[in-house]
């Protein structure tokens, strides 16, 4: 990793954006290794939920570190589900002493059979600089809503 200089051009806003986008491809065509490309070797995958969603408290916290891990994490959630979708919406970037914070508006469905279960929140993600181009070295999903049954994702 390097340290960000405070410049950020067109074409790195348009590499995090590509990163962005391509995770949540990734995600739904259950490409997990392209899932773990998005990190690097040292990310931190963090989930909250707010206080008033029933059972969130069982996904908050730290999921896992390490892209490998991310990914075999994620895969484990939504890698038995029937189909998935995410949709992104405002990508807000700022440039920070050492790399670029982001944050993008999410909504995303997850089906298993006839059950559902519907989210809606905010990837904050923390952009560093490798010599692989920009990835994410933090992320926190926090979740502001939900619909339907948390139980087509954990299984139960």
């Amino acid at each position: 990793m390097t340290r960000n200089t405070g410049q950020v051009d067109g074409r790195d806003e348009a590499e995090i954006r590509s990163v962005i986008l391509g995770y949540v491809e990734a995600l739904d065509s259950r490409n997990f290794e392209r899932v773990a490309d998005a990190f690097t070797e040292t990310a931190v995958l963090e989930n909250t939920f707010e206080s008033y969603i029933p059972g969130g408290d069982k996904f908050t916290g730290v999921l896992a570190r390490g892209a490998d891990k991310i990914a075999g994490a994620v895969g484990g959630l939504i890698g038995p589900l029937d189909a998935t979708q995410h949709f992104l919406g405002a990508i807000w970037l700022e440039t920070t002493d050492d790399g670029v914070r982001t944050q993008t508006q999410v909504i995303a469905h997850h089906h298993r059979g006839a059950g559902f279960y519907h989210t809606g929140g905010t990837y904050t993600d923390f952009f560093v600089r490798t010599d692989s181009g920009w990835r994410i070295d933090r992320r926190v999903l926090h979740t502001s809503w939900t619909t339907g049954e948390p139980g087509v994702v954990t299984g139960a």
